[in-house]
């Protein structure tokens, strides 16, 4: 099959395309601001542009382009036989049900909200265009421990290796962690056989920094601390009652993973 993945040089979009190759499919990579003919057929267009960690505090117009405007020039010009727009599934965060079929709320005047109203214009745009076979996968915090990876878990692991670890955030807080490898091993299976419009990707179980920083503790040795004057957040668990059914996923354990992982680096 052919594929493009957008954003081929993120997080999610580098490794998704060595997975491709790998799978033995024709893939054309692209770059946030690589330009590309857009007269050809596409193939299955995997959209992983996007803005992440907390740059959008202060990079807002980049929010919007890259959530909002570049998939719609997409949309708009281009040819292709499938599309998988990649959202977040922290758009759920304080709400009672984390199904597909949520409905969401927000105010404009918060910033975290500015960043979930992109996403949600993004995901509309790609379902109501009236383009054929369009999908939205709601990603949740994908980690993996490469050396060269910034997610959360992965520079925690990295600063355990300084004897100690601060966690800027409240012991008991959580967050749905995902391997990466389980991310990008549904994305393609989703973007050319999906029955749904909307999908959650995600452990479906919540993962404390209590989890996290005992772990780290248990590998390396290191001393930890906590920031407990901040809010302790407890959002529900990401539903993946979806994905399991339809393909059968078996989320990885990121606790395990980071456990053996880990256990190996300090032999």
């Amino acid at each position: 099959m052919h594929f493009t993945v957008f954003g081929a040089d993120g997080f999610v979009g580098k490794s998704l395309v060595s997975h491709l190759i790998v799978d033995g499919h024709e893939v054309l990579a692209l770059s946030r601001e690589q330009q590309f003919d857009s007269s050809t057929n596409l193939g299955h267009v995997i959209y992983c542009i996007g803005v992440t960690g907390s740059d959008f505090l202060t990079q807002q117009f980049k929010v919007v382009q890259a959530h909002v405007s570049l998939i719609s020039q997409v949309l708009e010009n281009c040819t292709f036989s499938s599309l998988l727009y990649l959202s977040s599934a922290r758009m759920y965060e304080g709400l009672p049900s984390t199904a597909e079929g949520s409905v969401f709320h927000a105010t404009t005047e918060n910033i975290s909200d500015f960043y979930n109203l992109s996403k949600l214009f993004g995901e509309s745009i790609v379902l109501n265009c009236g383009v054929e076979n369009t999908r939205v996968v709601r990603v949740a915090y994908a980690v993996n421990l490469d050396e060269s990876s910034t997610n959360y878990v992965a520079a925690k692991a990295r600063e355990a290796a300084s004897g100690k670890v601060v966690f800027q955030a409240h012991r008991d807080s959580v967050k749905d962690y995902v391997l990466l490898d389980d991310v990008v091993s549904l994305l393609p299976k989703i973007a050319t056989s999906g029955k749904e419009r909307v999908y959650n990707i995600a452990s479906g179980v919540n993962t404390s920094t209590l989890e996290i920083a005992h772990l780290l503790k248990d590998t390396t040795g290191c001393a930890v601390e906590f920031l407990d004057s901040e809010p302790c957040r407890k959002p529900a668990a990401i539903d993946i009652s979806r994905i399991r059914n339809e393909f059968g996923f078996q989320p990885t354990s990121v606790l395990d993973y980071a456990r053996t992982m880990l256990s190996k680096d300090h032999q």
